[in-house]
């Protein structure tokens, strides 16, 4: 009885994977009559060896026999979010994965996906796609997925128009194939308006270091991008993926990155990292690590949108043997308390990481505090007119709390508690004694 079991549920198991089951051949359905062609005559934005334009077609396609490609770089943060109990599957097997894959499309642009569907519902699908034998949607997902949405808004029976190449991802030389003419898609107008920054380093990353593709010159030359541009994707993507290990998320989490609006943080730090720290080892690591705190700290304030948030981080910091020494030595400790807490949770979205950093107020202030000095000090050491600025800023913030009888008029006393007081108070101590020596100093100068 275990054993029969046993069998049910592996034969269960292999059936809820494309991979495991009996693949369809569409060129087969259409030598049976069962998909048709348009009569239009695809033109290829590029030469793929092997691959005789000649004799391709565009065909109506059934939607039941197609699933979105699990594979494609385009919408790698929107693979991410599917979880990993949801199977690859065709819709008349099982429809939980074009289903799930539907929704987070239609979530990441809904306007889009609105303007699309409208225009095909209107007119009808105007720009053929392109999908493997065995139904893999290798371009055109948005019009799959409005498609789709019609027919089921509908009832009406829709056709995804498409060429079908015949290729296989079971074979490298294929998959290399299909890399280049999605690289040549995209440098067509419709295409650039569907890769998000996080998506394309992502697929870098997938096709030159995990699949092996291309090369750094492959790639480059294929998207019509320098080898400089390309090399800084894929270091963004490798310390994205450092980054998401290092707040205790699954490393291919990458809609996390793409929901905090962090990107330009890393795309930012890759050249200046490679530039401060060219040998690597230890101390890259080290320094990556402290980086990685300043991008929570934009997290947890809301600033990580904000244009060049890390300018002065690496200026003041990471270029600066002082600052950096002063940064380290003083965040040293809130670092590890903020790693000890990240351990304690997996993070699986950027509302567990904003929950987690709730909880981790005293660090990520000590950070901060730390941070606001090295720059603030820096900024001091500028030059003459800065540093007129700002002590001309501390008197005026003396002279509102002397306005204010001890404080801005926005705060009043019953905001402290005893300890802060006693602190501002000691603070004051330190203005005034220091302000005395520093009028004798600017005396004898006169």
């Amino acid at each position: 009885m275990f054993i029969m079991k046993l069998k049910n549920y592996m034969i269960q198991s292999e059936e809820n994977m494309v991979g495991e089951t009996e693949k369809i051949s569409l060129l087969e359905k259409v030598r049976d009559g069962l998909v048709d062609k348009t009569g239009a005559k695809p033109k290829l934005p590029t030469t793929i060896a092997d691959l005789n334009q000649e004799t391709l077609e565009v065909y109506r396609i059934p939607l039941k026999f197609l699933y979105y490609n699990d594979r494609n770089g385009r919408i790698a943060s929107v693979i991410s979010r599917v979880s990993d109990d949801i199977k690859v599957a065709y819709e008349f097997e099982d429809n939980n994965y074009n289903k799930s894959i539907e929704n987070m499309i239609y979530e990441a642009n809904t306007s889009a996906l609105k303007n699309t569907k409208k225009s095909i519902k209107d007119k009808g699908q105007q720009v053929f796609g392109y999908v493997l034998d065995d139904g893999r949607v290798i371009d055109g997902n948005r019009r799959f997925t409005a498609l789709r949405q019609l027919e089921q808004e509908t009832g009406k029976t829709f056709y995804f128009e498409a060429v079908i190449l015949p290729f296989t991802y079971d074979k490298k030389t294929d998959r290399a194939k299909i890399k280049q003419l999605e690289l040549a898609i995209q440098m067509g107008i419709e295409g650039k308006q569907d890769y998000d920054k996080v998506d394309e380093a992502v697929d870098i990353y997938q096709t030159i270091e995990v699949e092996k593709l291309m090369t750094i010159a492959d790639y480059a030359k294929e998207s019509n991008k320098t080898k400089k541009t390309i090399e800084k994707q894929l270091g963004s993507a490798k310390l994205i993926r450092k980054f998401l290990d290092f707040i205790n998320a699954q490393e291919n989490s990458y809609y996390i990155i793409k929901d905090a609006g962090i990107y330009s943080l890393f795309e930012e730090a890759v050249p200046k990292l490679d530039k401060a720290y060219p040998k690597g080892g230890p101390s890259l690591e080290d320094a990556i690590e402290k980086f990685f705190s300043f991008v929570l700290l934009q997290i947890q304030s809301g600033t990580s949108t904000r244009a060049y948030a890390g300018r002065d981080y690496f200026e003041n910091i990471v270029f600066s043997n002082e600052g950096s020494h002063q940064f380290n030595t003083e965040t040293e400790d809130a670092i590890d308390s903020l790693r000890d807490k990240l351990e304690e949770k997996r993070v699986e979205s950027t509302a567990d990481l904003k929950s987690t950093l709730s909880q981790s107020i005293p660090e990520l202030r000590e950070v901060s505090s730390s941070y606001n000095k090295v720059v603030s000090k820096s900024k001091r050491n500028a030059n003459v007119e800065s540093f007129i600025e700002n002590v001309k800023s501390m008197s005026e913030s003396l002279n509102d709390m002397e306005k204010g009888n001890g404080l801005p008029s926005s705060l009043n006393f019953e905001q402290f508690n005893l300890k802060q007081l006693k602190e501002i108070r000691e603070m004051l101590i330190k203005i005034n004694n220091c302000s005395r020596e520093l009028i004798d100093i600017y005396e004898n100068e006169i």
